[in-house]
């Protein structure tokens, strides 16, 4: 049995030790752990604020190491000032200015806004991920936007509080506390009866909990392992907000590593939306199943139910299945293809859903992890369009944002 005798960190100009040393899962004075040396790198090169990690064991005595820790850092502060088109946002024009490791103490501030055709919103977090070097996290969110849904406008602003905890090396929990005012107009004759139920000012607080078990090998560009994520959100009128609701979510998927650098990725959703009492359901909670993050293949909602004119109207569930074929196009450009296949649907009674017949649709992705972020283009061929719903044969879409 060989011993750890000593633990040294270099190449950390601004990262704190403490930083660097809560990710190793390898001490000082224990006996050396392969696995734990591999997640420790793991660990480290998901804090993105390294361009290389190097863990070096070097012999000093038959039955003891020094444990040399070598990273080379990399900024990681941003400021950008862009503009695009969103196939959701339509023209948009967004500044950005982030930065993930704030006075070498990993802490995150982020402060975005963007002004669209469709939307406009402002966003403000601070995030703690080790609280006094523990292992619980705390986060704050503040956030206001204004949306144009084609049929009606939906204002919100409000803000979150948000502790985490690890319990285990791969599993973890947060609960937020949470409130958001909302504000519905400019309602068209188009618009369905919930939305038209619904104008005016209405509010929402309550709290918001996630558990997630992770053992993915990556957060940005994973090969194998799973994760599983159960979400619980709790809406009462006794923190003074006017909906009162509960909603469900499960979530679950898993990558395997195949031949030549591939890999197969299943994911499967369930999602589940009830006001409580006489209460309807928010119109801002309901799930709009279709566009590059649901089904693709679908226009966003279109994967549910829609009005006369088409435009989405969102559900109450959600039934989604995906499947992608990831192949590396240039490795050294982090730029991957994927062939997927997407089924699933928005509805708002179980009792109607026929397993075999949920909307399908197939196609091809791009994913480039740029330097401005992750981005994704997707071309999608809906297998079986609903002429009635005038659904298209296929739709293109490209997103910056987190990986799908």
């Amino acid at each position: 049995l060989i011993r750890i005798r000593r633990i040294q960190i270099t190449g950390n100009d601004k990262t704190r030790d403490n930083v660097i040393r809560r990710e190793l899962r390898v001490e000082e004075q224990q006996v050396i752990d392969t696995v734990g040396m591999k997640r420790s790198f793991q660990r480290l090169n998901n804090l993105d604020f390294f361009e290389t990690v190097e863990i070096l064991p070097t012999q000093i005595s038959p039955d003891e190491v020094d444990l040399d820790v070598r990273v080379k850092e990399k900024p990681t502060g941003s400021f950008s000032i862009g503009g695009g088109f969103s196939t959701l946002d339509q023209f948009t024009l967004i500044a950005n200015i982030t930065e993930r490791n704030l006075f070498g103490r990993g802490h995150l501030v982020r402060v975005k806004g963007q002004l669209g055709q469709r939307r406009v919103l402002g966003i403000l977090t601070f995030r703690e991920p080790h609280f006094q070097d523990s292992e619980t996290s705390l986060q704050i969110d503040a956030f206001a936007t204004d949306t144009d849904f084609q049929t009606y406008t939906e204002k919100k602003a409000g803000g979150s509080l948000t502790a985490g905890r690890f319990f285990s090396e791969f599993m973890s929990g947060t609960v937020s506390l949470f409130g958001e005012e909302i504000n519905i107009r400019s309602i068209d004759a188009d618009a369905p009866d919930l939305i038209r139920e619904q104008k005016g000012s209405q509010s929402s607080t309550g709290f918001r909990s996630v558990i997630t078990r992770d053992t993915r090998d990556s957060s940005l560009s994973p090969r194998t392992g799973w994760r599983h994520r159960l979400g619980l959100d709790f809406a009462t009128k006794v923190l003074g907000g006017s909906n009162f609701f509960y909603k469900f979510q499960i979530d679950t998927l898993k990558y395997t590593p195949l031949f030549l650098d591939t890999r197969l990725m299943l994911r499967g959703r369930l999602g589940i939306l009830e006001g409580l009492g006489s209460e309807d359901e928010p119109v801002p909670e309901r799930f709009f199943v279709g566009g590059i993050k649901t089904v693709r293949g679908f226009k966003f909602g279109r994967a549910g139910p829609v009005t006369a004119g088409n435009d989405p109207e969102g559900s109450d569930k959600q039934v989604i299945f995906n499947a992608d074929f990831i192949f590396p196009v240039f490795p050294a450009a982090k730029l991957d293809g994927v062939v997927f296949f997407d089924y699933g649907e928005g509805i708002n009674n179980f009792g109607d859903v026929q397993v075999f017949k949920l909307n399908a649709a197939a196609g091809f992705e791009g994913r480039w992890l740029s330097p401005f972020g992750p981005l994704r283009a997707a071309l999608g061929l809906n297998l079986d369009p609903d002429d009635d719903k005038n659904e298209n044969k296929t739709v293109f879409e490209f997103s910056v944002g987190g990986l799908f």
